[in-house]
C-alpha cells in the first residue's frame, strides 16, 4: 500500500493519482523533483467508504469526523518511510480527480509534519473529500460522495527562498508568476506576487520583467524556462509549480485545462441604441428555459426597480407562474394574451437576427409591466429555479449578445487577464463562511480574493472578477478549465443590482446598473 516515487508503479495515476503519478514521471527523466513515496488509492477507501455513510446523518462535520476515528494500520509502515526521508514533511493529496485543472485545491495538503504525524495526516487527506469546499465540487459536477479514492503524496518540505508557477503558452511563451518563501499565498488567491514572461521577438526570445528577476535572479529564470521546456518536449506538461532552494524544484506538473469558446463576438457598432440597455437587463434576468418562457416576454419593456431582492410568497406553481406571465405579457403588448407571446416570440427572433432594427423600434413603443406584479413573478420564477433538482443553466444563445452590448456601453475597468473567454451576468457579491451565498445560475462571482471557497460556483457561473490575486491562483486555473471568464485586480463595487460583461482574454470588466434610471 505504499510505494516509493521511483517505483515503476507509481507511474499509473490510478493507483497514486495525477499529481504524484506526473512527479513519478519527472524524476524518470530526470528533472528535479524530490523524493518520495505514495500511499495508494486502495488505502483509502474503506475511509472514503465510512465517510460516505456518515455524510448523509451527520453532514461535512460529521463525515470528516467518522473518516479521523477509523484506525489506518499502515501507522508503523507510514513512520519508518517518513523517517527515511527525514524532517519536516509535506503530506497532499492526489487523486485522478486533480488530473483536471477545476479541482485545483479542492482538498487538504499537511505541511510542517514529522514522521510520527504521518498517519493523521494521511487520514486528514482522505477525509478532505468531504469538506464543504470539496462537496460543493462534487455536487456541481454530479460526483456521488464517497465514489473516488484518494492517494497521498508524502516528500521532504523545502525551506524557500521563492515559489510559484510557469506555464507554457500557445505561443511558446513561457510565464513564471512567483512570491518570496513558500508559493503557498500564490496558489491559494492570496498574494497577486510577481511576473516574468519569456517571450519570442525576431532575434530570438526575450524576458519582459515584472519584478520578478530581482526577486529570484535571471540565472534561476532561465533555468526554469529550461525544465519547463523539457517537461513540454518529453512529458507534455504545460504548467508547473517550482520552488528554490539551494536550486530549482518542480513541486507539480500538468497541463493547462482551459475550455475554449466557439461563439463569435458579437457586433453591435460603437454607438449602442440606448433601448439595448433595457434589453439586455431583461435578457439577463431571465436565464435558462422556465426565464425565456415566464420572463422574456415581458421584460423586454423594463424591469421593475427593485426586483432583484424581490421574495414572493408561498411555494408557487408552474401553472400560476405561466397564468400571470400571460397576463403580463398581453399588457405590456396590449394585445390578447396569445397574441401578444406570438408578437413578443417573433420580436425575440429579430433581435437574435442580422437586423434587429425593427425589433428595437417595437421594444420603444411597450408599456412597462405592473411593477408590484412583475416583481412576484420574478421572485416566484426564483422560486421554481431552486426547487428544481438539477439548477444548472449553463451558457445561454443570448449571453454572447449581453456581453457585447455592455462592453461597448457599460463603464469598462482594466485588470489582469486570468481565465480567457466573454460572458455576462448579474454581479453575486459573495464571501467566505457565507451559508448561503446569493448566487444564481449564470451570475458573475464577485469576491475580494480568488480562494478556493467559491470554486463550486463556477460550474454555472458566467464569470469571475476578483479585486486581488493572482492569475496563478488555483482558483483561476478551475475557472479555465470550465470555460469561465476571469480578470483578476477590478473592484467594481459591492452592489447586487450591476449587469457584468467579462472579457478574460484582455482583462476588461464592463458594469452597467440591472435597473435603467426610470426604473
Amino acid at each position: 500500500m505504499i510505494l516509493d516515487l521511483d517505483n515503476e508503479a507509481s507511474l499509473d495515476p490510478g493507483r497514486v493519482g495525477s499529481k504524484a503519478a506526473w512527479l513519478a514521471r519527472a524524476r524518470t527523466v530526470g528533472l528535479p523533483v524530490l523524493p518520495g513515496f505514495v500511499v495508494e488509492y486502495g488505502a483509502s477507501l474503506h475511509h472514503i467508504w465510512v465517510g460516505a455513510e456518515a455524510l448523509a446523518g451527520r453532514g461535512s462535520g460529521g463525515a470528516r469526523l467518522a473518516v479521523g476515528g477509523e484506525p489506518l494500520g499502515l501507522d508503523d509502515d507510514l513512520i519508518a518511510a517518513g523517517t527515511r526521508l527525514g524532517s519536516p514533511l509535506v503530506a497532499r493529496s492526489s487523486t485522478t480527480l486533480e488530473g483536471r485543472a477545476e479541482w485545483s485545491g479542492a482538498f487538504t495538503s499537511y505541511l510542517e509534519l514529522t514522521p510520527p504525524d504521518l498517519p493523521k495526516a494521511v487520514v486528514g487527506c482522505w477525509a478532505s473529500a468531504f469538506s464543504v469546499d470539496a462537496l460543493g465540487r462534487q455536487a456541481a459536477a454530479g460526483i456521488e460522495p464517497g465514489s473516488f479514492g484518494m492517494a497521498v503524496l508524502v516528500q521532504p518540505e523545502l525551506r524557500p527562498e521563492a515559489g510559484g508557477t510557469a506555464t507554457i503558452t500557445d505561443d511558446g511563451s513561457v510565464v513564471v508568476r512567483g512570491v518570496a518563501g513558500s508559493p503557498a499565498p500564490l496558489l491559494t488567491g492570496w498574494s497577486a506576487g510577481l511576473e516574468a514572461r519569456l517571450e519570442p521577438v525576431a532575434n530570438g526570445r526575450r524576458w519582459r520583467d515584472g519584478g520578478l528577476v530581482e526577486l529570484i535572479g535571471m540565472e534561476n529564470l532561465d533555468e526554469l524556462s529550461r525544465l519547463m521546456s523539457e517537461a513540454n518536449e518529453i512529458l507534455g506538461a504545460t504548467q508547473g509549480e517550482w520552488a528554490l532552494d539551494g536550486g530549482m524544484w518542480i513541486l507539480q506538473l500538468g497541463i493547462v485545462d482551459k475550455r475554449r469558446q466557439d461563439d463569435e463576438p458579437v457586433d453591435v457598432g460603437e454607438d449602442v441604441d440606448p433601448v439595448w440597455l433595457e434589453v439586455v437587463r431583461g435578457l439577463a434576468r431571465a436565464p435558462g428555459p422556465l426565464g425565456e418562457e415566464l420572463v422574456l416576454p415581458w421584460a423586454l419593456a423594463g424591469l421593475p426597480g427593485d426586483a432583484a431582492e424581490a421574495i414572493g410568497p408561498g411555494r408557487p406553481t408552474l401553472e400560476d407562474c405561466g397564468r400571470l406571465s400571460r397576463e403580463l405579457t398581453a399588457h405590456v403588448w396590449g394585445e390578447e394574451a396569445a397574441v401578444a407571446v406570438k408578437m413578443a416570440g417573433e420580436c425575440l427572433q429579430q433581435l437574435h437576427g442580422p437586423d434587429p432594427t425593427q425589433a428595437l423600434a417595437r421594444i420603444k413603443s411597450l408599456e412597462p409591466a405592473d411593477p408590484a406584479r412583475a416583481i412576484r413573478l420574478l421572485a416566484d420564477v426564483d422560486a421554481l429555479e431552486s426547487h428544481r433538482s438539477a439548477n444548472r443553466v449553463g451558457r445561454g444563445k443570448w449571453e454572447p449578445l449581453i456581453a457585447a452590448v455592455v462592453l461597448v456601453a457599460g463603464e469598462r475597468h482594466q485588470g489582469t487577464p486570468a481565465s480567457p473567454g466573454i460572458g455576462a451576468g448579474i454581479s453575486a457579491q459573495v464571501s467566505p463562511g457565507e451559508d448561503a451565498p446569493r448566487f444564481a445560475a449564470r451570475n458573475v462571482v464577485v469576491i475580494g480574493h480568488p480562494l478556493p471557497f467559491a470554486a463550486p460556483l463556477l460550474w454555472d457561473a458566467a464569470g469571475l472578477v476578483t479585486r486581488s490575486g493572482s492569475p496563478a491562483a488555483h482558483l483561476f486555473r478551475s475557472a479555465g478549465a470550465l470555460g469561465v471568464p476571469a480578470v483578476c485586480g477590478v473592484a467594481i463595487g459591492d452592489e447586487r443590482d450591476q449587469l457584468v460583461a467579462v472579457e478574460g482574454g484582455m482583462g476588461v470588466v464592463a458594469t452597467i446598473p440591472l435597473h435603467g434610471p426610470d426604473a
